[in-house]
C-alpha cells in the first residue's frame, strides 16, 4: 500500500490536477488523515473502475436514533473519466485514510488540499 503525499492547491490555484497525479497502487493506498482533503481517481482504461473505503464499523451510535448502518464508501469512475471523493474523518484508520480497488489498470490517484 503506498502512502500518498497531500498536494495544495493554493490561493493562486494549480493549472493541472491530473499533472499531479500518480500512478494507483495494486495493494490500494493512503494518506495521513486530515481535514479539508480530496481524492482525485483518473481513469484511463476502456472500463469502469472502483475505489472502496472500507466502513470503521457496520453500525453507528447516534444519540436517541440509536445503531444506524455505516457503508463503505465507493466512487466507480466510468472509461476516461475523472472522479473526486472526500472520506470523512470517521474513517480513519489508525490515524490515515485507506482505500482499496478493483483494478489499477491506467488509473492515476491524487490527494489534494484546499490551502486558506
Amino acid at each position: 500500500m503506498a502512502i500518498l503525499t497531500v498536494t495544495p492547491i493554493q490561493k493562486s490555484g494549480l493549472v493541472s490536477l491530473t499533472a499531479e497525479l500518480t500512478a494507483a497502487d495494486a495493494a490500494g493506498d493512503q494518506y495521513d488523515a486530515s481535514s479539508g482533503t480530496f481524492i482525485v481517481m483518473e481513469n484511463g482504461d476502456g472500463s469502469s473502475h472502483t475505489l472502496t473505503v472500507t466502513a470503521p464499523a457496520a453500525s453507528a451510535q447516534c444519540g436517541n436514533l440509536g445503531a444506524l448502518p455505516v457503508a463503505d464508501i465507493v466512487l466507480t469512475v466510468a472509461a476516461g473519466a475523472t472522479g473526486l471523493v472526500a472520506i470523512p474523518s470517521g474513517y480513519a484508520d489508525t490515524g490515515a485514510y485507506k482505500w482499496s480497488y478493483d483494478a489499477v489498470t491506467s488509473v492515476k490517484i491524487g490527494v489534494f488540499s484546499i490551502a486558506p
